[in-house]
């Protein structure tokens, strides 16, 4: 019986599994378990998951990929085979501080007052960016905004943080 209670126990604190991301949060680190910087192979470790390409990786320099089973909205980018930057397009995935898509700028402010508000480079003046850096400024949670309201967010390293295009 004991033996039994064993096995069990240790099947339960095993790896950890998407099944656990529901706690998980969008740091300046990363996201949950998986860390920026680490290789696609401990970041797959980590998550519990294989992580996928949408279609043929063309550049190795910077691609995304996204967890099977899918997690809506959540991708990860991918440079020389590191994760540098975790991005969240859609409801349902949030900060430590409990921000997501679809929450106002106001709130943003609010819970983060050190967010640096700058304009965004397609939206302007319907939207903008509300960066959160690290105190060494190599790294960031961003927050895109239009009309008010979190569109996407994502956070990352420098330089890839600050890329407005995918991966450039």
């Amino acid at each position: 019986m004991q033996r039994a209670t064993l096995i069990a126990l240790l099947f339960l604190v095993g790896e950890p599994t998407l099944a656990h991301a529901e706690n998980w949060r969008i740091t300046t680190a990363g996201y949950g378990p998986v860390k920026i910087g680490m290789s696609v192979a401990d970041a797959q470790r980590a998550l519990g998951a294989k992580l996928v390409a949408e279609g043929p990786v063309d550049d190795p320099e910077c691609h995304y990929l996204r967890p099977e089973p899918t997690v809506e909205g959540l991708w990860f980018m991918i440079s020389n085979d590191r994760v540098v930057r975790v991005e969240v397009n859609a409801p349902g995935i949030v900060t430590r501080s409990g921000l997501g898509v679809g929450d106002s700028e106001e709130r943003v402010q609010e819970l983060l007052p050190s967010a640096e508000v700058t304009p965004h480079k397609y939206v302007a003046p319907d939207g903008n960016y509300l960066t959160v850096w690290t105190r060494d400024r190599k790294a960031a949670v961003r927050f895109e905004t239009l009309q008010g309201k979190v569109t996407s967010f994502y956070a990352g390293q420098v330089p890839q943080v600050e890329y407005v295009e995918g991966c450039s």
